[in-house]
């Protein structure tokens, strides 16, 4: 194709060329660097020495930040550059393009939390427009989606440039004010939260663990509301760092109590750069829940973790988690690693008690 263009065309594509391999050297790596360590809040180790060593000049950075990081310039601005050094490698494909309904309104249910939405982020990263107020959300999602997890994240550096103003809380209010206040924006959340975090961990990968045994409240929001659920499933995700398996149910129980993730995470030289970074989010076909009364939320929920294990089963292979077992767990998860049975024989620790028969709490989603 180039035979047929001018020598001053060609010579102006090789010199972008050039110029964007040297961007691809010299810059992408660092901004690879500094989008991973930023959404995981690695500032938060660097913050309190800089308070000591530079404590006016700190201030008045962060004093900066505050003035301006809820401006659109600014909020573009960061999330194009993050955006040009997230990996490439993250992909979204779609299996309900044609199960999903343009006039029908959806809550999107991501899977799994992994460390904090790892691969998610990183494709939201990639879409400039994905939670833009004049975009068209993340690509396959064709809708626009609010995020309902913390509103918090609206402030919160690197998560706030891409979630902009559409992040809320995961609370019944803050989920339903989307499908009634908002013509086209569908609320989206992470049913497993903080808990499921404590579970991510490169170093197991024949079990994949999703925290939602107990986790009902999204489901009995659903059903009151009538609305379909349309699961989203990061394949790899939970492989992107290692997190020691020591005593996950215990701080799993204790992360959903707190709203803290208990994880010890790192990845490639002991860093927040990722192990890997070939994540696949598969959007599966909608769980209906029209065939369910209001009241059956046991029979719903347990019918949707079925949904859910059936395409991950039937799609694992092919994004790469053939040797992974779909695990669903909650609050009676037993750890049974060497440090909990010494805890036990030191008799610091005790089994969990057996459920009792009409089944665990709910949780607040």
């Amino acid at each position: 194709r180039q035979s047929s263009l001018s020598p001053a065309m060609r010579s102006h594509l090789a010199k972008r060329t050039w110029i964007r391999t040297l961007g691809d050297t010299f810059i992408r790596p660092w901004l690879y660097w500094l989008f991973h360590s930023g959404r995981l809040f690695s500032y938060l180790y660097v913050l309190p020495v800089a308070l000591v060593a530079k404590p006016a000049a700190t201030a008045a950075g962060l004093l900066a930040y505050a003035a301006i990081h809820r401006q659109p310039w600014w909020q573009r601005a960061l999330h194009r550059a993050l955006g040009y050094g997230a990996s490439r490698r993250h992909k979204i494909v779609s299996l309900a393009q044609d199960a999903i309904s343009k006039d029908k309104r959806y809550l999107w249910v991501i899977h799994p939390h992994s460390i904090l939405a790892d691969g998610w982020h990183s494709i939201i990263a990639r879409n400039i427009e994905a939670f833009s107020d004049k975009g068209n959300g993340p690509p396959c999602i064709h809708r626009k989606i609010a995020l309902c997890f913390a509103p918090v994240i609206s402030h919160v550096p690197v998560h706030q440039e891409m979630y902009r103003n559409l992040c809320d809380g995961a609370d019944r209010k803050s989920i339903i004010k989307y499908w009634n206040t908002t013509p086209d924006t569908d609320p989206a959340l992470i049913p497993g939260g903080f808990a499921e975090a404590v579970f991510a961990n490169a170093g197991e990968k024949d079990k994949e663990y999703l925290y939602i045994k107990d986790r009902k409240g999204f489901m009995k929001i659903c059903l009151e509301e009538r609305k379909d659920l349309v699961p989203m499933y990061t394949f790899k995700a939970s492989w992107m760092y290692y997190n020691p398996g020591i005593l996950k149910g215990l701080r799993a129980r204790i992360s959903q109590k707190i709203s803290v993730g208990l994880v010890a995470f790192f990845g490639r030289f002991g860093t927040s750069m990722p192990l890997i970074d070939d994540t696949t989010t598969v959007i599966f076909p909608p769980f209906e829940i029209s065939k369910y009364r209001p009241d059956q939320v046991d029979e719903a929920h347990a019918d949707y973790l079925q949904h859910v294990k059936l395409y991950f089963d039937k799609h694992k292979a092919d994004y790469g988690m053939g040797q992974s077992e779909l695990v669903f767990v909650g609050n009676d998860f037993e750890d049974d690693d060497i440090v909990a049975q010494g805890l036990r024989k030191l008799g610091l620790m005790n089994k969990k008690k057996a459920q009792k028969s009409q089944g665990p709490p709910m949780s607040k989603l």
